[in-house]
């Protein structure tokens, strides 16, 4: 078992070390014991909500040598994964205040696609518990397990609308109800009195069109009668759209700017801005760090702290957010060409560059 001594900075033991002469040993940080219900997993669409992998470790009991009680929340925890045994690059690290994981078999194979896996074929994930009691102390780390899982090509639970020119022959743009709701968003540019349809289908002949109602005052009405006008922006340049086909209603707002905070820039909102790429569809911003990223980075929209690109559970996508959230994981060390795709609405991506 390793000990490590404590020299507790508190009045009440300090008078206890002073009357009994000794000093408080604070004991029971050991490598945790890690251990896994699965160690060969086949996942499933169809069983996507079940649960598949649960991981679970046993961290040790803290004790002081005085008798006193000591808070387990001293103790920093994170289960990390890796492709490789030796943990020679961190695929992700997830922190955690329990002392177990669970994963249901659309959360896991969204993960290990994210880590490069293929779908179809069996690939090795390598699981380890990394626990740290202070930062001027050496980490510790639990045994190794080797998971064998083979994920599955998983089929969209998102749906579409599609930006559509007034004769349904190209489809520049497209929106996406994320959760099959009828609620659908998405990052368009176009220009100023931009005229498009709505369409269910990339296709001139889409099942659904939606136009604006045919009435004056309704540019912001849905209307799928064969009788619609176009729908129309008197706004133009890079757009934030919004549909929502349960109220038969749609929304725009100018995107003025994005912009990247972090550590890096001491969170600046005006620091870092992003330059948008019309050619590629992409917006870049070169970053200069001098140490990974402690937690991560946003890319603010119009300068809000309430609407922004931050974490998601998978590797190279970020989120939307319009409320507090983390930002998405940074590692790199230098100067480094950030990239943002928002084209499809499906799935945000971003690399590094």
């Amino acid at each position: 078992m390793k000990k490590i001594v404590c020299y507790i900075l508190s009045i009440f033991l300090f008078a206890s070390c002073k009357k009994e002469g000794a000093q408080p040993v604070l004991s029971g940080f050991e490598d945790a014991t890690l251990t896994a219900t699965a160690t060969q997993l086949a996942l499933s669409q169809s069983a996507k909500d079940s649960v598949v992998l649960q991981l679970v470790w046993d961290a040790g009991k803290l004790s002081v040598s005085n008798g006193y009680a000591v808070e387990e929340s001293l103790i920093s925890t994170t289960v990390q994964y890796a492709l490789d045994a030796n943990f020679s690059s961190i695929k992700k690290e997830v922190a955690v205040t329990g002392a177990s994981i669970s994963y249901t078999s659309a959360t896991l194979n969204t993960l290990v696609l994210g880590f490069g896996l293929t779908a179809g074929e069996s690939g090795t994930v390598y699981v380890r518990v990394k626990s740290t009691l202070t930062a001027n102390t050496a980490a510790n780390y639990s045994n190794v397990i080797a998971i064998s899982i083979t994920p599955y090509a998983a089929v969209s639970d998102a749906a579409y609308l599609y930006m559509a020119s007034t004769d349904l022959t190209s489809f520049p743009w497209k929106l996406c109800a994320r959760n099959k709701d009828g609620k659908y968003d998405g990052f368009v540019k176009v220009d100023q009195w931009y005229n498009f349809l709505l369409t269910n289908e990339e296709s001139n002949s889409a099942s659904v069109i939606y136009g604006s109602y045919p009435a004056d005052g309704n540019q912001y009405v849905l209307s799928a009668g064969s009788d619609h006008w176009n729908l129309w922006t008197s706004n133009g340049g890079y757009l934030y759209i919004a549909a929502n086909t349960n109220t038969l209603t749609w929304s725009e707002t100018v995107v003025t700017s994005l912009s990247v905070v972090g550590d890096f820039n001491s969170w600046s909102t005006t620091a870092t801005p992003m330059t948008y790429d019309a050619a590629n569809k992409v917006w870049t911003a070169s970053i200069t760090t001098t140490a990974a990223e402690q937690w991560g980075i946003k890319v603010l929209i119009n300068q809000s702290w309430s609407w922004f690109f931050g974490t998601s559970d998978e590797e190279g996508v970020c989120t939307l957010y319009t409320a507090d959230a983390n930002g998405f994981p940074y590692t790199k060390v230098g100067t480094y060409t950030l990239k943002l795709d928002l084209s499809d609405p499906h799935k945000f991506k971003y690399s590094v560059e």
